[in-house]
């Protein structure tokens, strides 16, 4: 067999929207790791010194992030930006792609869970949402990480509908509790209405 001489991180994600266990909408999609982290990466193999023995860093992919922003949301701009609208808790423009590694945090990020308030960052609102366990490793250069979005979470209280439409995945050293942390891999993809009819299953695997 030929080892490539080049290692690449390639990603395949998946998010299924089912009603009642039933499966009515898919967005499939290979997104980018980010800049952050092919930084994350590098310094998650080497040490800053040696006896005692300490690590750069030794955080390890914990999270999901969901939000409304990125150029595939194609709901109305005016409505995602009204100062009186349903959505006006999560401002923000429509301009990072799923294809610029420079991107630091979601664009529009939405809360999972918390208060219901038009104003954002009570104590107890949860931006991100824990992964389960990581897949076994059946294929030895692959992890797959697996997130349901409940029919409570990201829909609740005055968001009835909320056209998702970008995702990020997050280290444990992200802070569930504030909204614009720093993802190490992105996607964009054409909106997704979760509501609370809906549970949002995401699948996302890392190849190395």
């Amino acid at each position: 067999m030929r080892i490539q001489e080049t290692i690449e991180v390639k990603q395949n994600l998946v998010i299924n929207a089912r009603e009642r266990g039933k499966l009515v909408a898919t967005r499939e999609g290979h997104n980018i790791w980010l800049d952050l982290g092919r930084e994350y990466l590098a310094q998650l193999i080497a040490y800053q010194s040696y006896g005692p023995d300490v690590p750069f860093r030794d955080d390890r992919v914990r999270y999901m992030g969901v939000g409304i922003g990125g150029t595939a949301q194609t709901t109305n701009p005016l409505l995602l930006n009204d100062p009186v609208g349903p959505l006006a808790p999560y401002p923000g423009l429509n301009t990072q792609t799923d294809d610029d590694p420079t991107v630091a945090s979601l664009e529009r990020p939405v809360r999972v869970s918390g208060s219901a308030t038009v104003t954002p960052g009570i104590a107890g609102d949860i931006w991100l949402g824990q992964v389960g366990s990581a897949d076994p490793f059946t294929i030895p250069t692959e992890c797959t990480f697996r997130r349901a979005f409940t029919e409570l979470e990201v829909s609740y209280g005055q968001f009835i509908a909320v056209p998702l439409s970008e995702i990020g995945l997050f280290t444990s050293a992200a802070d569930p509790g504030t909204s614009f942390n720093n993802p190490v891999a992105y996607d964009t993809f054409d909106p997704l209405n979760k509501t609370a009819a809906f549970t949002l299953e995401v699948i996302w695997t890392i190849r190395f």
